[in-house]
């Protein structure tokens, strides 16, 4: 048995050490071994859980690693570009799992580092435990759920391997990038709000020497590219970075560019290609090419401080080594200095023997107080703006040309490749309609034939909004069309771009329906206060306005009657405030959320008698330029904010005269029935009794609060 495993052993290391697969230069295998990790809670059955434990014996020790899956590394759909033979560039989108990223920690270690993925039957990654750093993979033959175990140990007295950033390139690179900086930007950013997480979206290209090593498969090198990125991610997670993959093309046929025998030209070369080629069709706040090269000792160049100027984003990354952690901490260095980062000096320290910014390539997984201090400078100064844009997970990138399931100049459909259109009843390969079809997407075709006319694609959501109808002729819905700024809707309040806002509502779609507003009191206290609680906005340079006294019912919203804490969106903060014996309840709001503000006063809340708040201050409703007279319409309908009748159902437009269905000229034909809105109906009546005197003026708006109650009192967003 001890024969046998000996055996073993030597097998799986010969394994490691063949095929270019020796230790990064400056490293060595300090241990390896075969283990099988132990899964604690099978029970749940789940291939990829949320949480998930297992038992790790590596070098005599047990290790209880517990994980939790982490997401957003990668968009929902994932662009990689490759080219074929003839030089043609394609995009496709792979199934890329998102759900086998894991974080974790070791029970009874709390300062060890845990990074793997369960993507690839396995468990794959870092761990890094008391200042030692392994990495696991599985043995994809193995039918025991075998792993290999290997400790990378840095050797004395050795060439290291390092960044290729000098001084004199850094001071260089600086003077460059500050050159095309806009000062006016920066003054007005400075002490700007510190978002809760910042976000570096990245960009890999894979030139053809590594796509080659890789086999030539799309898939590995993508697993790849996702684990070093997800690595990377935790490293940055400590300063509130999310580090995120965007898309990768892949020089499947040829390098696009020559790759020179200077990192400095290749970097210089690459970011040229990356501004004139990459950037348009993939978005991105910095382009890192991966290079299967070597360049003597160094291992990669960026342009420091380069993140969010379009001319300067770009690093190089070199390596032949296998080792994914390795490669991982080379990315995390280069990345750094497209943040800002400089390399770590002798006063820079970590907790460890070295830190991530050193000169020469560590294993370290820890910045420095210099890295923290660059990067806060940079943020501080408004230098990386790009970042506070959350990534769009959903985001499709699409090149020109027939298949590529987008209808473009000169095609009437497109059902992608050639497999997909066999099945699709509507459309061709050749990006045309099949015989006898009229239509082959859009709100108002189904079956591939338009909807009949008068089929409602658009429902009235509101008191203030209309509903829209298919014409019969056109696949598309009509222009989204609501009742003209001005109109009266419901307790004193004004229509205003499809919505009928009042405190009182805004009060309950935020604490429930038990909610009122406050008293006065709380709105000319907190609102006078110029903090994230009480104002009336915020400025270029993130300062809070003061509202003015005639503006303080305009700034944010003050509630009461709270009986309990609304489950909110996270980074939302309720505060509860006493004026006058009385509680009054708001929300806070500052630049660096990055979210919408739902405790702002809407524009089209009533201020004051005939006065509503428009851009937090409060103005006369006249401004809104309602002219709809009950004579325009012949009291049977509204106008819409075109300036057109929409008729009750019994009459025409476009003046409400002859006998018809109902409707505008915009809206679209409605059907021969009565199927308008209670919405609809609602708003007109309302009008016609402000119109017509008060005894109709009160059978109207007993009708319209009928109407709204119906409707739940329901609040909608601003436009």
């Amino acid at each position: 048995m001890t024969t046998h495993l000996a055996w073993l052993l030597m097998l799986v290391l010969g394994n490691i050490l063949t095929a270019g697969q020796i230790p990064p230069q400056g490293f060595r295998y300090a241990s390896y071994e075969v283990i099988i990790p132990r899964r604690q809670n099978a029970r749940y059955r789940q291939q990829d859980p949320k949480e998930v434990t297992y038992l790790l014996k590596i070098e005599g020790e047990s290790h209880m690693v517990q994980l939790r899956r982490k997401r957003d590394l990668v968009p929902k759909h994932f662009p990689v570009f490759t080219y074929s033979k003839k030089g043609d560039i394609r995009v496709d989108y792979p199934f890329i799992r998102d759900d086998c990223f894991y974080d974790g920690l070791i029970h009874g270690r709390p300062h060890a580092l845990v990074v793997l993925s369960t993507c690839s039957r396995g468990l794959r990654g870092l761990l890094r435990v008391e200042n030692k750093t392994y990495e696991i993979k599985p043995i994809q033959t193995s039918s025991t759920f075998q792993h290999v175990v290997y400790r990378l140990e840095e050797e004395e007295e050795v060439i290291h391997m390092k960044c290729g950033l000098t001084v004199e390139k850094q001071h260089h690179q600086e003077a460059m990038i500050r050159k095309i900086e806009n000062v006016a930007t920066k003054s007005a950013l400075k002490g700007s709000w510190w978002t809760h997480i910042r976000y570096a979206k990245i960009a890999v290209v894979v030139e053809h020497e590594r796509y080659v090593q890789f086999g030539r498969n799309e898939t590995v090198v993508a697993m790849q590219l996702l684990d070093i990125i997800h690595i990377a991610n935790s490293l940055y997670e400590p300063l509130g970075i999310h580090v995120s993959l965007v898309g990768m093309e892949i020089w499947s046929e040829k390098n696009l560019i020559p790759i020179a025998d200077t990192l400095d030209t290749v970097l210089d070369d690459f970011n040229q290609w990356r501004q004139n080629v990459l950037a348009s069709r993939l978005e991105h706040d910095a382009g890192h090419l991966f290079i299967y090269k070597k360049f003597g000792t160094d291992l990669g160049l960026a342009y420091v401080a380069g993140m969010c100027t379009p001319d300067y984003a770009s690093a190089v990354e070199s390596y032949v080594a296998p080792i994914l952690v390795s490669f991982a901490t080379i990315f995390a260095h280069e990345l750094g200095h497209n943040l800002g980062m400089r390399h770590d000096e002798r006063h820079c320290v970590c907790d460890l023997p070295d830190c991530i910014m050193a000169k020469r390539h560590t294993l370290s997984h820890k910045f420095s107080n210099c890295s923290y201090n660059d990067y806060y400078t940079e943020i501080t100064w408004g230098r990386k703006e790009c970042m506070k844009i959350y990534p769009d997970t959903n985001k499709l990138y699409k090149l020109k040309y027939c298949g590529n399931k987008v209808v473009e100049h000169g095609e009437q459909c497109d059902c992608g490749s050639k497999l997909s259109c066999e099945s699709d009843p509507c459309c061709q390969s050749d990006c045309m309609l099949r015989s006898g079809v009229t239509c082959a997407f859009g709100e108002c075709c189904s079956k591939c034939q338009y909807l009949p006319a008068g089929t409602i694609c658009r429902k009235s959501n509101s008191v203030c909004d209309l509903p829209e109808y298919c014409n019969g002729t056109s696949e598309w819905c009509p222009e989204d069309v609501y009742v003209q700024d001005g109109a009266p809707c419901q307790d004193g309040a004004y229509c205003y771009h499809g919505n009928c806002s009042t405190h009182k509502d805004q009060c309950k779609m935020i604490f429930g329906s038990q909610a009122n507003v406050a008293a006065k009191s709380c709105f000319r206290e907190l609102n006078a206060r110029r903090d994230r609680f009480g104002n009336c906005g915020i400025t270029t340079g993130s300062d809070f306005k003061e509202c003015k006294v005639h503006d303080v019912f305009c700034g944010r919203i003050q509630c009461e009657n709270i009986n309990y804490l609304p489950s909110l969106e996270e980074h939302n903060t309720i505060i509860q405030t006493r004026i006058n014996n009385r509680l009054c309840w708001g929300t806070d709001y500052h630049n660096g959320m990055g979210i919408a503000d739902i405790g702002a006063v809407r524009d089209g809340t009533p201020c004051g008698k005939g006065m509503i708040c428009i851009n937090r201050e409060c103005a006369s409703v006249s401004l809104l330029n309602y002219d709809c007279n009950v004579t325009k319409c012949h009291k049977r309908g509204i106008c819409n904010n075109h300036k057109h009748c929409h008729c009750d159902y019994g009459s025409a437009p476009p003046y409400c005269v002859g006998k018809g269905y109902g409707g505008s000229i915009d809206s679209g034909p409605p059907p021969p029935h009565k199927a308008v809105s209670a919405g609809t109906i609602g708003g007109i009546i309302i009008l016609l009794g402000v119109a017509t005197g008060t005894a109709l003026g009160i059978y109207y708006r007993s009708r319209l609060m009928s109407c709204y109650r119906r409707l739940g009192g329901r609040l909608h967003p601003m436009a």
